[in-house]
């Protein structure tokens, strides 16, 4: 996925909670949550896979490559 995929998911994943509270439920600052929605700041892999938890999504770690 590109960071704009992984931004709109996160987003939808959202759904009607605001931004400071799924921050803030990850332990991220809300600048962060923003910035990976419109894909505009980078990210660490703890940081999505928490932010990802609170939001309600699955993720899935493949090798490039791999099928």
């Amino acid at each position: 996925m590109t960071p704009k995929q992984i931004g709109a998911a996160v987003r939808k994943a959202r759904g009607q909670r605001s931004i400071r509270e799924v921050a803030g439920a990850a332990g991220l600052h809300r600048d962060q949550v923003t910035g990976i929605e419109q894909a505009t700041k980078a990210y660490t892999g703890r940081s999505l896979l928490a932010l990802g938890q609170v939001a309600g999504l699955h993720t899935h770690l493949q090798a490039k490559g791999a099928e």
